[in-house]
This record gives C-alpha cells, structure tokens and sequence, in this order.
C-alpha cells in the first residue's frame, strides 16, 4: 500500500547518492531495500521502512557540512590493477593482435617487392649493359676474318637479342615505388601504434 512520503527521504536519497557517486542499486543495498523502492521513494511514491531511514540517515550525517569534504583528486588512492579482463576485452585485444601480425606480413611483403624491384632493375641495367658491349664490339669484323665468319648471322643474332630486351615490360615508374614505399611505412606505424596500445595497462572503468 502506498504511503505519502516523507521530504527527509525523497530528497535526502538524491542528495547521498549525489554527493557519493552511489548508483540506485548501491543505495538500496546498503539499506536493504530493492532499487525499486529506491525509484519508488526518489519518485515520492512511498517511504522506506523505519530501519532502512536508520541506515539512510548514517550516510546523511555525512554529507557537508557534517561530514568531511571530498578529497582532491590526487590525494585518492591508485586504482586496483585489473586482475583478468573480461571476454569482451580479451576479444578486442585478439583482433588487434591480428591485426599488428597482419600489418606487419604486408609491410615484410613489400620490402620484398621492392628489394625484387631493384635487384630486376640492376639485372636489366647489366643486360642492357652486356648488349651495348657487344654491339660495339661486332660493329668491326675480327682481324683476318677466315671464311667461316658470318656477319650477316652475327648482326641477325644480336638484332634477335636487342628485340628481347626492348620487350621486355616496363618498369614500374618512382611514383609507384613511392607509393609501395609509403604504404610499407603507414603499415609499420600502424603496428607500432597498435603494440604500444597493447602495451599499456588496460583503462579502469567508470
């Protein structure tokens, strides 16, 4: 049955849980009520019981001026370091392990195209290179070229060579070695970011 309230513990219930940080659910437990009947009294529904405004009113006597004012942020005490993490946290870690494990597979995996890249391009300079030799070199006939010489074969076999090497497919330009080069970077960054991340003590919470 419903009771007209009482101002002490319509009010007095807002103002300790205020002052406190206290959740409704706290509150009621320290009466021994449930939080229904905390929302019930808040809402000025109906009263607690003689025994609960008792323990009601400990904490009221608390309050300022009465009782002593709330401490300043660095006199409070460290908080508890967390002894296990909850499924969902060990979950967010997972992720962001696979993810540092990825970045990094991909950054190794363009270090790599990249070193391809430039041993292909010193292979291409050393052809390229070899050919120009021996064009020069077969520009003159041999000193006492017997009748086995064959120029006409010669200038055909190093035609046939020159023909391979300038099809041989373009080379990728600085541009896009710049940009290979740059998303090797961003993903060593990510993964650096990303342990520093699971490095640090996991936030306490609120």
């Amino acid at each position: 049955m419903l009771r007209t309230p009482t101002s002490f513990s319509e009010g007095t219930t807002v103002e300790v849980r205020r002052h406190f940080a206290l959740s409704q659910v706290e509150l009621g437990r320290w009466l021994g009520v449930s939080v229904t009947q905390v929302r019930a009294v808040e809402a000025g529904r109906r009263n607690f019981s003689p025994l609960a405004e008792t323990r009601l009113r400990r904490l009221s006597d608390l309050l300022p001026p009465r009782g002593p004012a709330l401490p300043a942020p660095e006199a409070l005490p460290p908080l508890p370091p967390r002894v296990a993490r909850t499924t969902k946290q060990a979950r967010e870690t997972e992720l962001l392990r696979r993810r540092v494990r990825r970045c990094e597979h991909l950054a190794r995996q363009l270090a790599f195209q990249l070193e391809t890249l430039d041993l292909q391009d010193a292979a291409l300079l050393r052809r390229r290179q070899g050919v120009a030799a021996l064009r020069l070199a077969l520009a003159t006939p041999p000193a006492g070229a017997g009748p086995g010489y064959d120029a006409a074969g010669e200038e055909a076999w190093l035609v046939r060579i020159e023909a391979d090497v300038a099809a041989l497919p373009p080379r990728p330009g600085p541009l896009a070695r710049a940009h290979l080069a740059l998303r090797q970077r961003l993903l060593l960054e990510e993964a650096a970011e990303l342990r520093r991340l699971l490095a640090a003590p996991v936030a306490q919470e609120k």
